[in-house]
């Protein structure tokens, strides 16, 4: 598979309700729903496409994960998305946490519990971002793809090129990753840092700079 940098600016609507660990609420956490991080879309195209399953790892290494796939991507972004009422889920601690000796220690405490409730983010929720690189639509013939996010993939979400109608904003946090140094508007989580806003073409500029 050759990569040629193509710069496709897309459009994602929510099909069905997914949820991420992103913000904190009563008894559990609630999903920032006008944000979809780019390691979401990177890792839902790369199982669309069946690469090579990569090596087990003990901790992440999003940066030679992310150097081994086609795509760079900025943030998906939206404007007043909605989140569902809390529902309770339950998780896999040890899948979601790595096993750690630390966690392992704290589930047997007796105070780790199993499940807890979260909000997901609603249906019809629609965001616009960046994808650079392999051009997906192309290159499966589609005008159209359903990607799996969010925990345990339960999210379906539906990308189709479309131009532009809002900034730009990536992610400081993967930036990081290839020793870029960009501003950063505010952050959600350490993984989860929003840029200040980019232009088209200042957006697909920076981001090529990621495959080097």
């Amino acid at each position: 598979m050759t990569t040629q940098l193509d710069s496709i600016p897309i459009e994602a609507t929510v099909l069905s309700p997914f949820y991420y660990h992103g913000l904190y609420a009563m008894d559990g956490s609630a999903t920032h729903p006008d944000i979809i991080t780019d390691t979401s879309i990177l890792f839902a195209l790369r199982s669309v496409f069946g690469l090579a399953p990569m090596l087990p790892r003990s901790t992440p290494n999003y940066q030679q994960d992310i150097m081994a796939m086609p795509w760079r991507s900025s943030l998906l972004t939206g404007e007043g998305n909605l989140t569902l009422p809390a529902i309770r889920h339950s998780i896999d601690v040890e899948r979601e946490g790595g096993y750690s000796i630390k966690l392992q220690k704290d589930m047997a405490s007796g105070y780790f519990k199993k499940t807890f409730f979260v909000h997901e983010v609603d249906v019809g929720a629609k965001y616009s971002g960046l994808l650079i690189g392999l051009n997906p639509f192309k290159y499966l013939h589609t005008k159209e793809i359903v990607l799996r996010i969010g925990v345990r993939r339960l999210g379906m979400l539906k990308i189709i090129p479309k131009k532009l109608v809002s900034p730009l904003h990536l992610n400081t946090a993967t930036a990081k990753l290839f020793q870029r140094n960009i501003s950063e508007q505010y952050r959600i989580l350490d993984t989860i840092r929003v840029s200040q806003a980019y232009s088209l073409e200042n957006a697909t500029n920076e981001l090529k700079q990621w495959f080097l």
